[in-house]
């Protein structure tokens, strides 16, 4: 199953906005954005920083994101331009961990 693709549109569905800007802003943050706070949260964790020769630099994170009630555990790696502007470079895992499921019965 392609979890990156399925997680990307159900964040761009609820709230505008792609899977790799909620990875960026969170790992950045240590919080998701406002736009998606009612329906993910992320615990990220750097475990590697690198300044580049032109300035910029490359930091590799690890962590959980919990998106609808699925937890993901993912590893990413976001590059800084010089100018301070991030992206998303390269998401090395993403895939659920844990999950719960129940119906509800109308009475």
């Amino acid at each position: 199953m392609d979890w990156l693709g399925a997680v990307d549109g159900y964040l761009y569905l609820v709230a505008r906005m792609g899977l790799e800007q909620v990875l960026c802003d969170g790992c950045l943050s240590g919080r998701v954005p406002e736009a998606v706070a009612g329906v993910a949260r992320i615990a990220p964790e750097l475990i590697h920083r690198t300044v580049e020769d032109d300035g910029g630099t490359s930091e590799a994170y690890q962590g959980a994101l919990t998106v609808a009630g699925v937890r993901y555990k993912f590893e990413c790696l976001l590059f800084a331009d010089p100018d301070g502007s991030y992206f998303v470079a390269n998401i090395a895992r993403f895939e659920p961990v844990e999950w719960h499921t129940g119906i509800q019965v109308a009475s």
